[in-house]
């Protein structure tokens, strides 16, 4: 069973985690359930259609019965309160809460597998894999990308992806990704990941004239902004990036691997700074 952090739905999430127990004793029953977490099988039943809510009372009992830990136990609190919610601005914060916590159990790629950034395709070809399972066929996974790359290369990322623990072959020829969801960190510092972003920027650049209008998505903004405003841009691309996670997770059928960039960086000097060197005595 998936984590419980790739769940945007805690009624979705009981609903798993009874067929889990179901799958494992074929002889558990719904009843079975209800009478564990200490309700009627009515009253679960219309919990998990959407006709009630989990209240108060029962929430505590259900995280008993799921078995789920402080940080889990607080997510699944947090997917609750968030449908008992009727204030928008309150509703927002409780999903950038929810957003926050998503992304706080991404696997970050550790330092000593940074090589996974020195070619722009490792990290296409990890995401590939997880639409294409068959990574024997390399010319042909190789041929998948925009812009191609040979089998060769196809076949040495591939290497590179199992020798660092993101893919695992399974005995049928497909492969498996161990890492759904990888993340650099909010702070790093790696020659690697600064080309990587270069060269995706540049993958970006020539996708203008490659890519048809109706299957790219390129916008512009040019403006002034203090310090204090700059840094609240920081704050909303953050939860942007978050959200767009978010939409990641609940994909699941996804048909195509898609790179989205967001930068932001000043086209002028510091106007201010600048008139204070030219004060100074």
């Amino acid at each position: 069973m998936d984590s419980i952090f790739t769940y945007s739905s805690y009624r979705e999430y009981i609903r798993d985690a009874i067929e889990e127990k179901r799958r494992k004793n074929t002889r558990y029953s719904f009843r079975s359930a209800a009478n564990r977490i200490g309700t009627s099988s009515g009253t679960l039943s219309r919990i998990l259609n959407g006709t009630r809510h989990l209240g108060p009372s029962l929430l505590p009992k259900m995280i008993s019965f799921l078995g789920l830990k402080r940080r889990e136990a607080e997510y699944f609190s947090l997917l609750v309160h968030f449908e008992l919610l009727n204030d928008e601005s309150k509703k927002r914060q409780c999903y950038r809460d929810i957003l926050r916590m998503r992304t706080g159990c991404n696997t970050t790629v550790p330092e000593e597998n940074h090589q996974f950034f020195e070619q722009w395709y490792h990290v296409a070809l990890f995401e590939l894999l997880r639409i294409v399972k068959d990574s024997s066929d390399t010319t042909a996974l190789g041929s998948m990308l925009m812009p191609p790359i040979t089998g060769p290369k196809a076949r040495k990322a591939v290497e590179l992806l199992k020798k660092i623990g993101y893919i695992r072959q399974e005995e049928d020829a497909s492969a498996c990704t161990t890492e759904p969801f990888l993340t650099t960190g909010d702070t790093w510092e790696s020659v690697a990941i600064h080309s990587f972003q270069v060269t995706m920027s540049q993958l970006a650049a020539k996708a203008l004239d490659t890519v048809p209008k109706e299957e790219r998505d390129f916008s512009t903004l040019t403006m002034a902004l203090s310090q204090e405003a700059f840094e609240k841009v920081r704050d909303v691309v953050k939860n942007a990036r978050a959200e767009i996670a978010a939409i990641e997770r609940e994909s699941s059928d996804p048909e195509r691997v898609y790179q989205i960039n967001m930068q932001c960086f000043p086209l002028t000097q510091d106007i201010a700074k600048k008139d204070e060197r030219h004060d100074s005595p």
